[in-house]
Order: C-alpha cells, then structure tokens, then sequence
C-alpha cells in the first residue's frame, strides 16, 4: 500500500475522505463495501454524491493500494473489495498511529463481518453481514427466523 498516494486521496477527494471516517466508524471493518449500499448509508447522514463521485473516490482508493475496484456486471453490485482493514483507512490517511497497526487486519480486535448477497427474485438481492466464524447453530438459528418472517 502506498501511505502518500492514500492521504493524497484523502485529502483531495471528498467523498473518498467520507467513505474512510463512516467506515472507521463501525464496529467491524468490511471486506466488500458495496457502492449503492454506502450510498443510501451516507444519504441518510445528509451527503449527496453522484455514482461517477463514489467511482472515482474507489478508484482512488485502490490506485492507493487499499483494495480492487470491482464495477458491476450481469447483476452483481459494484463493489470495493478490501486488502486492508477498512476501519483503519481513514486514521492511516490522516497519519493517526502506526501504518502496520492501523493497517494490520490479523491484530484487529473486532469481530470480521463477511457480507453475502443472495438473489431471492431477479429484482431483489438481499445482503446480510456475518461473522467469519459463523457457526452451524447459529446459521440454523437465523434460518428458522427468516422462516418465520412470511405472512401467509
């Protein structure tokens, strides 16, 4: 990753600064952040972007080593996918801490979140952020309540 190209980014792209301080402010990092999703996200906070702004701001951030800018096709979302912790970007940008312990996923002390997207028609995908280490139970337990969600 390249620090200066990253707080370059930072610094001369709004909406690429935006994106790093919401991140930095969640309780997990992401290893997809997906465009339309952080769009409504920062719309309902008051910020009103153009989807080319939030393009350029990813492909900044990927210029910068952060991860790969991955624009939708046949259906799938367009996305950034992560090769850095993505609560991390905003503080290293700003040249809070050391880059390896802001940058250090494998030392993260949150829980990772791993985002799947499920195609229930072909107009509707639906998203659900799970811990890595999902396990059998608890998979079986979030079964039975999407099996309880229908009301006929």
């Amino acid at each position: 990753m390249d620090l200066e190209k990253l707080k370059n980014t930072y610094k001369q792209n709004k909406v690429a600064q935006v994106i790093c301080d919401h991140l930095a402010g969640r309780d997990y990092q992401q290893r997809e952040t997906k465009l339309e999703r952080v769009a409504r996200r920062l719309a309902s906070e008051g910020f009103d972007f153009k989807k080319s702004e939030y393009i350029d701001a990813f492909r900044g951030l990927q210029e910068s080593g952060c991860g790969q800018l991955v624009e939708g096709r046949h259906g799938w979302p367009t996305r950034f996918v992560w090769t850095v912790n993505s609560r991390h970007v905003a503080g290293a940008a700003r040249g809070q801490g050391g880059l390896e312990e802001e940058m250090s996923s494998e030392h993260d002390s949150g829980e990772e979140l791993i985002e799947h997207s499920f195609v229930l028609r072909p107009d509707v995908i639906v998203s659900l952020e799970l811990p890595s280490d999902l396990s059998k139970s608890e998979a079986a337990r979030l079964a039975a309540f999407i099996q309880a969600l229908p009301f006929d």
